[in-house]
């Protein structure tokens, strides 16, 4: 079609041409803000997979939640599509069978691979990583070999896809390793040391999470407190800041979570606390909040919005629900605590940010989806059996 002439009465010569053009590129670009600055922060799209020989690319739209401690078996792994809104449509050829009781799991940003610690019990752990196939299906990398050997207890990636980082269970380390976006092969990259809180004693690894930000990295070390560490993306230098304790008001961390605003929200022995990070990676105690009579809260999820976060309570298996408001306020959501899974363990949200989905200990009802309204209130949209042992801790990881 021709262009339409100009008020003047002329046609755009060849000039005007190549400045629309230049013109439609940058709002091309804009669409993302700054685009040479855009590449790793989270508010920007993922590279597109690329299907190869050693890459199976997941299908567009996939909502999949991976849980494990299932009734069946230890060993296995179930799946779930949310699309639905509900647990009963599995991802394609779940439930997956392990081989090991995995005990963390976690989907990289691209949702092209999945990574899986096992449980080291008395002996070593290994690392898992599989390829996310069209459905939410898994299929091993390496020919079934784990690819590195370290007794993992929890595991995460940075907003960017580059990097995962695994806690090891006996140790207070945290291991980093690069991720070969391609393939999944992971190269081992730094060691970030974990230093207690003064006056501490018998501190265990808990948790490790990513800011969405991709500023820091933060630990739960139990009574020992949280630590924290700043994050350079480029390189993946970890630089530790000063250790924090828990303080009167907790007897130790066993959960966190960060929100867009480099927020954090620790789950502890008598409730919820809260952060400010004004300077990533260097957070300043807010206040606690009570999560449930009995306290026990094990575990934390904050919605992609930053404006609802939730604290599971094992101790009276119920969930604690916050709306977050200025200054980092959290006020109780109308009907919480929500009654959850006996002795939950886990909490995630979906995919689309609509759903939490938590695991706990029952042999019908252990694992079970929440619908969010539009106050942050939970209404349970279906359950599905569990194992029923402790000694295996739950395990969810999301695509995103």
């Amino acid at each position: 079609m021709a262009p339409a002439p100009s008020h003047s009465g002329f046609l755009p010569n060849r000039a005007h041409l190549c400045a629309l053009a230049l013109l439609s590129a940058i709002t091309f670009l804009s669409g993302c803000g700054d685009f040479f600055s855009c590449e790793g922060k989270t508010d920007c799209p993922n590279p597109p997979c690329v299907p190869s020989s050693t890459v199976t690319c997941p299908a567009t739209g996939t909502n999949i939640a991976y849980v494990g401690n299932p009734a069946s078996s230890s060993n296995t792994v179930n799946g779930y599509n949310l699309a639905s809104g509900n647990l009963t449509t599995n991802a394609t050829s779940a439930p997956f069978s392990f081989g090991y009781s995995p005990i963390a799991m976690v989907v990289t940003p691209a949702n092209t691979f999945m990574y899986a610690a096992s449980n080291p019990g008395l002996s070593t752990g290994y690392l898992y990583g599989y390829s996310i196939g069209t459905g939410g299906a898994l299929t091993i990398l390496s020919g079934g070999a784990p690819l590195v050997t370290e007794s993992a207890v929890s595991l995460a990636v940075s907003p960017d896809g580059q990097w995962l980082f695994v806690l090891d269970a006996n140790n207070l380390t945290l291991s980093e390793y690069s991720i070969n976006t391609s393939t999944g092969a992971l190269t081992f990259n730094t060691t970030g040391a974990i230093t207690p809180a003064a006056g501490t004693v018998n501190n265990v690894s808990n948790q490790v999470t990513v800011a969405p930000s991709g500023e820091y990295v933060a630990v739960a070390i139990g009574t020992g407190g949280l630590q924290t560490f700043t994050l350079t993306t480029a390189t993946g230098a970890l630089t530790p800041q000063n250790p924090i304790g828990p303080g009167s008001a907790q007897v130790g961390f066993f959960g966190v979570a960060i929100d867009a605003l480099n927020n954090l929200y620790a789950a502890g022995t008598n409730g919820l606390s809260v952060f400010s990070a004004n300077t990533a990676g260097v957070p300043t105690y807010l206040k606690t909040y009570t999560t449930s009579l009995n306290g026990g809260s094990r575990s934390v999820a904050v919605n992609t919005t930053g404006t609802f976060v939730y604290a599971g309570n094992k101790t009276d298996g119920s969930i604690s629900g916050f709306s977050i408001g200025t200054n980092v306020v959290l006020s109780p959501i109308t009907g919480t605590p929500f009654a959850g899974p006996t002795l939950i363990g886990a909490l995630a949200f979906d995919q689309s940010g609509n759903y939490l989905i938590t695991s706990g200990y029952n042999a019908t009802t252990g694992i079970e989806l929440f619908a969010l309204s539009t106050t942050g209130a939970l209404t349970s949209s279906g359950t599905a059996a569990s194992g029923t042992t402790a000694s295996i801790l739950s395990a969810i990881a999301t695509t995103h």
